[in-house]
């Protein structure tokens, strides 16, 4: 019984880091593109701009991730729900008296 418990715990936290994983690439993508041409009139730290240090750090790491990780994740995280969704459609559809253990009288 306890090892049930385990996988599903391990497997909470692989989907949760999972998701955190592509989480942080979307937003770091979304980022990247709502200030790709922002105006340089502020100036922060050795006369150098935020934003631009910012999207430098983000395309640094969206470099060490690589695309095909993140492909492989969106890939990965859209399998997933898929199978939720035909887990659900098929618990619908494929439901009968019998299954639902309904008792029918004359």
């Amino acid at each position: 019984m306890r090892t049930s418990n385990r996988k599903s715990a391990k497997r909470l936290t692989a989907f949760v880091f999972l998701l955190c994983f592509v989480m942080a690439a979307l937003l770091a993508e979304a980022f990247i593109f709502t200030h790709a041409n922002h105006d340089h009139d502020h100036y922060g730290i050795n006369d150098e701009c935020v934003i631009c240090v910012q999207i430098h750090s983000l395309e640094n790491l969206l470099k060490q991730f690589g695309g095909v990780s993140v492909g492989v994740s969106l890939a990965l995280l859209g399998l997933f729900v898929a199978i939720a969704l035909l887990r659900c459609i098929s618990a619908l559809r494929f439901s009968s008296p019998v299954r639902l253990k309904i008792r029918l009288n004359n």
